[in-house]
């Protein structure tokens, strides 16, 4: 019977480990936690590994770089949730920044920039939009 339940643990522990995606953390900025059990959070460290299923808390002005199979993820501030869901998210403010290549994105820039909108601008497009009455 023990040598049935030491089999069924290594091969459970086995394939958690072959089909369970670990991400090492690569930078910490601010307060960043995970969930160590049910409702006890500690702070992430450089250097931890993560697994695919644990729960990460991004506070105000923090941000996690972890990196794992498909290259380095970052995390912005403010969000919760696993490991897996938050570095497979799509790309969104304030959430998911993937890393990209400097040298395609330099080359574009340029091109499809406008400049910066101010409230003063934003206005004078919107008065221009309505025929005012005065």
């Amino acid at each position: 019977m023990k040598k049935i339940l030491t089999t069924v643990l290594i091969s459970i522990f086995t394939s958690l480990a072959v089909f369970g995606a670990d991400y090492s953390v690569k930078a910490v900025t601010g307060k960043v936690q995970y969930e160590a059990s049910a409702g006890n959070w500690k702070n992430v460290s450089v250097g931890q590994i993560l697994s695919d299923s644990t729960l990460i808390n991004t506070s105000l002005n923090s941000s996690l770089v972890i990196t794992g199979s498909a290259g380095d993820v970052t995390i912005k501030a403010m969000q919760k949730g696993s490991v897996k869901d938050l570095s497979s998210a799509p790309a969104k403010v304030g959430g998911l920044k993937k890393t990209l290549n400097r040298n395609s994105i330099a080359g574009n820039a340029s091109a499809a920039s406008k400049g910066t909108a101010t409230a003063s601008s934003r206005a004078s497009e919107a008065k221009a939009d309505f025929d005012w009455e005065e």
